[in-house]
């Protein structure tokens, strides 16, 4: 049975990012999909093509949060080390997986470079998650999940194994104010203390959009969603101006 209200966080591996030489658009992808199954996203964090650093981050988080995702750094080059820095991080040491060397010699035939088989060395315990939409499997040991740098490979590898990340879905609702957040913060304040168990998020927009701000109420109980955002229309008064996106 899925857990209600899971948690995850995100590991960035790669020294291209850190450096500014390649955008990340894999945490944002995977904090947006995570958000769309009802998993509440705790933790994003970049860090480099270091055993070291990969393990401290993966030891910090594993236990922490229901699901940790990394992203990067699984190939068969010299860079490669997040599998390394996995089994660091989980005190596991790393050995050649039998199913997954079958599946890199299936893959690249009778004349593979012995450098592939670099990719089968696993976290002992590593499990493969199959799925007839992709060709190579994902690794997870236990709740951490390991997805490669490439983002059409990454979103592809997400989405055939997604539902073992779906959870109760989140409700919400997006308010249009004509206000700054100086002049509602203390109401704010006052409906976020009757309704704890939703998150209300306030977000001032750019210049030159037709509203000032935009609030938000996101929550697993949908008629304590409900309740909110009625609260937040009764106080805001005239300065609510619509529902929805600007």
């Amino acid at each position: 049975m899925a857990e209600t209200d899971p948690t995850a966080a995100v590991v960035v591996v790669g020294d291209e990012v850190l450096s500014g030489r390649i955008e990340d658009s894999n945490s944002l992808y995977l904090c947006r999909r995570l958000t769309d199954l009802g998993v509440t996203v705790r933790r994003v964090a970049v860090v480099p093509d270091d055993v070291p650093a990969i393990a401290a981050e993966v030891a910090a988080v594993a236990p922490r949060f229901t699901h940790v995702l990394t992203s990067g750094g699984v190939g068969p080059t010299h860079d490669d080390v997040t599998m390394e820095g996995v089994a660091k991080g989980l005190a596991r040491p790393l050995v050649r997986h039998p199913e997954a060397t079958a599946v890199i010699r299936k893959f690249y035939g009778p004349h593979m470079a012995d450098a592939a088989l670099r990719m089968a060395d696993l976290p002992e315990g590593a499990e493969l998650v199959t799925s007839e939409h992709i060709r190579f499997p994902v690794i997870r040991i236990d709740n951490v999940w390991v997805f490669p740098g490439s983002p059409h490979l990454l979103q592809a590898k997400f989405e055939a194994v997604k539902g073992h990340f779906e959870s109760t879905p989140f409700a919400g609702g997006v308010l249009r104010v004509d206000a700054s957040e100086p002049e509602i913060a203390g109401f704010l304040s006052q409906v976020q203390a009757r309704f704890d168990g939703v998150a209300i998020g306030s977000y001032p927009q750019e210049p030159g959009v037709p509203v000032r701000l935009l609030l938000t109420a996101r929550g697993k109980d949908a008629e304590a969603v409900a309740a909110c955002l009625a609260a937040l229309k009764e106080g805001l008064g005239e300065k609510l101006v619509g529902e929805g996106p600007p």
